[in-house]
């Protein structure tokens, strides 16, 4: 038979009896929201920034329907308020771009997602979602109704990394890919151009003779790194984009690599390490 699983939408600690430990931690209320889930092994739980809705995403490795050889994966919005019904929270799966590319037998794979990361943002915290066959569609949702508002396109991509104030993303192919990273200005709905600098006319090291040129086409903003990518992350500033090849995942070709928030890698004779 097909088991079922609840994912309640409560952020209070469960007490585990007593009253000295009812002071520490105070019994929990009702559920804001809850959701039944079928054919979940797995679920995964991601709030928002400002606590008042989260993200759950499921998966089965097999799917017991017969529909599907590699199992199934769903993705739910659950909400502290409804805007339709206000003081009532409500949970709804949320809708996948058309553009997606089925699988053999028709369902869109949902391969990652995750919250804009900076809960002082105006209007409404979205989200990203990356779904479909390889090329995989990157896409950003609206935090509230869960519609898609924005599609960063179709690559080789498994992840969505988010920059602290929330303004640049990367839309990254990790493990198993091939580590092409694609930097986006949210705010402006366009890749970031990208500032490379180039030797100067009168030659030498002096930084006075160096120039820049921008690459704005974007076929050629995309950065490929040289060797797979294990780790991935903005700086606190959001200004440098950081991507690392470490052991015991690769025992090879370790190093980390440094990019500014445009794309355009830091020179390794800046760093204060040495990848050779």
């Amino acid at each position: 038979g097909r088991e079922s699983s609840t994912v309640s939408s409560d952020a209070s600690a469960a007490s585990t009896g007593g009253n000295n430990n009812d002071a520490v931690n105070p019994p929990s209320g009702p559920a804001l929201t809850s959701k039944s889930l079928f054919n979940a092994e797995e679920a995964q739980v991601q709030w928002s920034p400002r606590a008042d809705s989260a993200l759950v995403l499921t998966q089965t490795s097999i799917d017991s329907t017969g529909e599907s050889y590699y199992g199934s994966s769903h993705l739910f919005l659950l909400l502290e308020n409804d805007p339709k019904r206000p003081g009532n929270g409500s949970a709804l799966s949320v809708p996948l771009p058309p553009e997606a590319a089925k699988d053999a037998q028709g369902t869109v794979p949902i391969v990652s997602c995750s919250w804009v990361s900076n809960p002082t943002i105006t209007g409404t915290v979205p989200f990203t979602v990356i779904s479909g066959r390889m090329p995989a569609l990157a896409s950003l949702h609206h935090g509230i109704t869960g519609e898609p508002t924005f599609l960063f396109g179709r690559a080789h991509r498994n992840s969505v990394d988010i920059s602290p104030h929330g303004r640049f993303l990367v839309v990254g192919g990790y493990g198993n890919l091939a580590g092409g990273m694609d930097f986006w200005d949210r705010n402006k709905g366009k890749m970031i151009p990208r500032h490379v600098i180039l030797p100067g006319i009168g030659g030498g090291s002096d930084v006075n003779n160096e120039c820049y040129v921008t690459i704005k086409e974007a076929a050629d903003l995309t950065v490929t790194s040289s060797s797979p990518v294990v780790g991935h992350e903005w700086s606190p500033d959001s200004r440098t984009y950081l991507v690392s090849t470490t052991s015991p995942r690769m025992n090879v070709e370790n190093g980390i690599h440094l990019y500014r928030y445009d794309g355009a890698m830091v020179e390794e004779s800046r760093l204060p390490w040495d990848n050779s």
